[in-house]
């Protein structure tokens, strides 16, 4: 079986072990000129942009997989192929049982948090992008007072521009920063990201428990409860929403566990099971 991925997974890792596979490899100057015939992949792991490169993958595989039902729509409609050769595996996280509650008491007490705050977090690779100015802007729209503002930083190239953006909205004593991620200890979890690809850390948030704030355009969006879907990043009705969670603790715990029982079924066993099916239909 010939295949082709850009980003390696767990799962491709897995399907390189167990199955006879040959990876694809660009055509050179014999098959560009016609001298050698291009042999295309059976399965296109496809992510990222949709290039010209992309497109003759997506065309011409036997399989074409892509990480949400969004994304298969779009190839579909713009490259004008069949649905069946578009097959969507979503993305998998590790889950882990764990109570919340206690999870939060060691990191309330380090940073002396009141243990009835309710914490609002954000973290991305590329905080300009993936919307922190938008997430600065919706906290000072909320009205409650009972949360705490947590970010994580893990890159040093981003912390003159939170700064910056921190002081611009006169947050600078406001907004916790950490370099650990916390997704775990969280509760609502906002992302305004103006990138349309999947993002993980809103799986991470979902498996973690939290209520997570995405716009429409962001894939990982079809995953969300209604409730969290933003129009746009700036939708101002997100910290309407948020001041409602905040104030009904029933209906934050309800989405919550919603969204947690949901990314369980969204482990690498799911992903398996997938790929094993189509790998059988290719057969």
């Amino acid at each position: 079986m010939r295949i082709y991925y850009k980003k390696e997974t767990n799962l491709t890792r897995d399907l390189e072990s167990t199955q006879d596979i040959t990876l694809y490899k660009k055509p050179g100057w014999l098959e560009n000129i016609g001298f050698k015939t291009i042999i295309y992949p059976d399965i296109y792991f496809h992510t990222g942009v949709i290039n010209n490169f992309s497109k003759t993958l997506i065309q011409n595989s036997k399989i074409t997989i892509v990480n949400s039902s969004i994304l298969q729509d779009i190839l579909v409609e713009t490259l004008n192929i069949d649905k069946d050769k578009v097959k969507v595996i979503f993305p998998a996280v590790e889950i882990v049982d764990f109570k919340k509650k206690e999870i939060k008491k060691p990191f309330y007490q380090t940073h002396s948090i009141d243990k009835d705050k309710k914490i609002i977090y954000f973290t991305a690779k590329n905080f300009k992008k993936s919307g922190f100015e938008n997430y600065c802007d919706i906290l000072t729209k909320i009205e409650r007072t009972n949360y705490k503002a947590v970010i994580t930083i893990t890159e040093d190239s981003e912390k003159i521009y939170v700064q910056d953006v921190l002081a611009q909205y006169k947050l600078e004593d406001d907004v916790l920063i950490v370099e650990e991620e916390i997704f775990e200890i969280a509760d609502i979890f906002l992302l305004p990201t103006t990138y349309s690809n999947f993002s993980i850390n809103i799986l991470k948030a979902m498996a973690s428990k939290c209520v997570a704030f995405v716009p429409e355009n962001n894939y990982a969006v079809e995953l969300v409860d209604v409730f969290s879907i933003m129009k746009e990043k700036n939708d101002l009705n997100t910290a309407y929403k948020i001041d409602m969670v905040l104030r009904i603790n029933s209906e934050l715990k309800k989405i919550q566990k919603n969204n947690y029982n949901l990314a369980k079924k969204l482990d690498f066993s799911y992903q398996k099971r997938k790929l094993d099916q189509i790998i059988k239909e290719l057969e």
